[in-house]
Formats: structure tokens, C-alpha cells, sequence
């Protein structure tokens, strides 16, 4: 999800540069050039990913699971919502600091309610169903479910369509906020 800080420190530079004011009198829409920004950290994202878990397993052993399906579907849909928030992070700062206080507020809220850095089956229930509220929960229980429990795609549909849902809902404010400007 670190990579929300480098697409909205990028989007606000080039805000910042008059690179996107610049860009709005060619003839294409609006939402093309937004996602002509957004598309290569999406791709980059699915890089680390694949990264961590192919070096992880190579150096370590971690086992991948019996579903490489399963871990396409969840590894697409969390770079998506990571991407989505990147772009909703982007549409509300208005200057360099707010976007890296932004960033850190949100993410490491995220990331200690959804369970990245003490497992979620240890906090009292009630932190437990917070947690859903944070798209790193739905991730990390579906990896968790297919490379420790060996189920597979059809037993994580529910966390791949959580994590969906984040990446529209973040995608969506994300636009309608979003300023060119």
C-alpha cells in the first residue's frame, strides 16, 4: 500500500508543474489522462507483489498455496484498491505536506487496524470488526486463507470482492474529487 505515497506525491508534482493543465487541450477525456497516470503504478504494484512473493518463497520457503489463481485474483484486486486510494489521497491533498500526512495517517491506521502489524485474532473483537473497514484486512485474510489454510479461489471471492468494492469506492471519490488544476 506504499505505493499511494508515490502516485499522489507524483500526481501533486505534476499538478504543482502545470503538467496536467498542459495535457487538458489534447483531444482526449479527462478520465483517459487520469488513467494513463494511474495505470503504470497499478502495474507496478502487481511487480512488487509478485516480487515479494517469488523472493519470499525462493529465499525463505514461504509456501504460495495450492491456488495461483486464488493469489492472482486477491493480488489484483489489493493493488487496485492501494491504487484507488493512491488516486483518492491524490484528489484531496492540495499540497505536499498534506499528501504525506495523509499518506501516514491513513496508512498506518490501516495498516494496524487491518491487522499488518499484530494479527487481527488477537485484538478484542470489537478492534476485530473494525478492522473490516480497512481494505489490508480483507488482503491479508485471504493471502493468510490460501497460503496457510491451502483453500483456494472459490473460498476467497468474498475478500477479492471486498477489496473490489475498496478500489471502486476509492476510485470513484477519488475522480469525482480529483482536480486537474
Amino acid at each position: 500500500f506504499w505505493i499511494v505515497s508515490m502516485l499522489a506525491g507524483s500526481v501533486y508534482e505534476e499538478k504543482r508543474e502545470g503538467t496536467f493543465r498542459r495535457l487538458l487541450v489534447a483531444p482526449m477525456r479527462r478520465s483517459t489522462l487520469l488513467a494513463g497516470k494511474v495505470l503504470p503504478y497499478y502495474v507496478i504494484n502487481l511487480l512488487q507483489i509478485a516480487a515479494m512473493l517469488g523472493l519470499s518463497s525462493a529465499l525463505f520457503g514461504l509456501r504460495l498455496g495450492r491456488s495461483p489463481a486464488g493469489l492472482v485474483a486477491v493480488s489484483l484486486a489489493a493493488a487496485a484498491s492501494a491504487t484507488g486510494l493512491g488516486v483518492l489521497v491524490a484528489a484531496l491533498a492540495r499540497t505536499q505536506a498534506q499528501v504525506g500526512a495523509l499518506v501516514s495517517i491513513l496508512l498506518l491506521a490501516m495498516s494496524m487496524l487491518g491487522g499488518s502489524f499484530v494479527p487481527r485474532w488477537v485484538m478484542p473483537p470489537a478492534m476485530q470488526t473494525v478492522g473490516l473497514l480497512t481494505p489490508h484486512a480483507w488482503a491479508i485474510d485471504a493471502y493468510q486463507m490460501l497460503m496457510v489454510q491451502g483453500l483456494g479461489l472459490g473460498d476467497i471471492l468474498p475478500q477479492v470482492g471486498a477489496l473490489a468494492v475498496f478500489a471502486l469506492v476509492f476510485f470513484a471519490v477519488g475522480a469525482w474529487r480529483f482536480r486537474f488544476e
